[in-house]
């Protein structure tokens, strides 16, 4: 068992961020060669605010809140 940030085991969050970028990359490059439509900015926002609620549900303790993107 690795380190503990709150209820949160730091080898998960590594290995959360690897796939997260993987799919980031796959999803842009769907969109990118079969000209989709991409989320608006606003689309992106209430899709980061839903996964936040979810995210404080699943570890309450945390303090995780919601801050709005500047530079998305």
């Amino acid at each position: 068992m690795g380190i503990k940030f709150g209820e949160i085991d730091s080898s998960q969050i590594l290995q959360n961020e690897y796939k997260i970028g993987v799919l980031e990359g796959i999803l842009g490059w769907i969109i990118h060669n079969n000209s989709l439509i991409s989320p608006s900015k606003k689309d992106i926002e209430e899709i980061k605010k839903t996964i936040v609620g979810e995210l404080r549900k699943k570890y309450p303790k945390s303090g995780i809140k919601y801050k709005e993107s500047e530079n998305e």
